[in-house]
């Protein structure tokens, strides 16, 4: 591996707090989620990618129900991964999406902005039963996002992550 391929793999990739944009939606008794995180793919990232690096967008999720006197209830989590593997030689992206550690979706493209958008917008997912769901009860979807690789120190105990969102709900059916 070159100095310069270490360089790139070792870049700290920030986004402010409250970087994902959140929309869940009810529909038919089901929780549709939408997100997004359009400041995510930074100069640097891009510049990581077309080395050939793999590197992947990990939004872990949660839905959480309020308490009244105590900490938010967590009903549900689920884990959304979008990898990206630039190939050099054909100038080609390969991108694969993960709900859960199974693969969903998996597509190449040469257009680096329609990547983009494949690494950081999902539409509509529906990742939670809607039986765990209480007719007219307040809940929060929780997203916490990480792109990896990224420097870290390992003796540090806390997860980081890059950036999060929020968003409340009522649940009327």
């Amino acid at each position: 591996m070159t100095a310069a391929r270490l360089l790139i793999a070792f870049v700290l990739v920030t986004l402010p707090a409250d970087a994902i944009r959140v929309t869940p939606l009810v529909r038919d008794g089901e929780l549709l989620l939408s997100f997004t995180a359009p400041g995510a793919v930074t100069a640097e990232l891009r510049e990581a990618i077309r080395s050939g690096m793999v590197i992947t967008f990990t939004y872990d999720v949660s839905l959480r129900q309020g308490a009244f006197l105590w900490f938010d209830r967590t009903i549900a989590d689920a884990e959304v991964a979008a990898s990206v593997r630039f190939d050099n030689l054909t100038r080609t992206y390969h991108v694969t999406r993960m709900v859960d550690g199974r693969v969903t979706w998996s597509e190449s493209s040469t257009n680096e902005e329609q990547v983009r958008g494949w690494l950081t917008d999902f539409d509509r997912l529906k990742l939670f039963p809607a039986g765990a769901l209480q007719p007219n009860a307040e809940y929060t979807i929780d997203i916490r996002a990480r792109i990896s690789p990224r420097r870290a120190w390992v003796l540090w105990p806390f997860g980081q992550h890059d950036a999060t969102g929020r968003a409340p709900f009522t649940y009327i059916r």
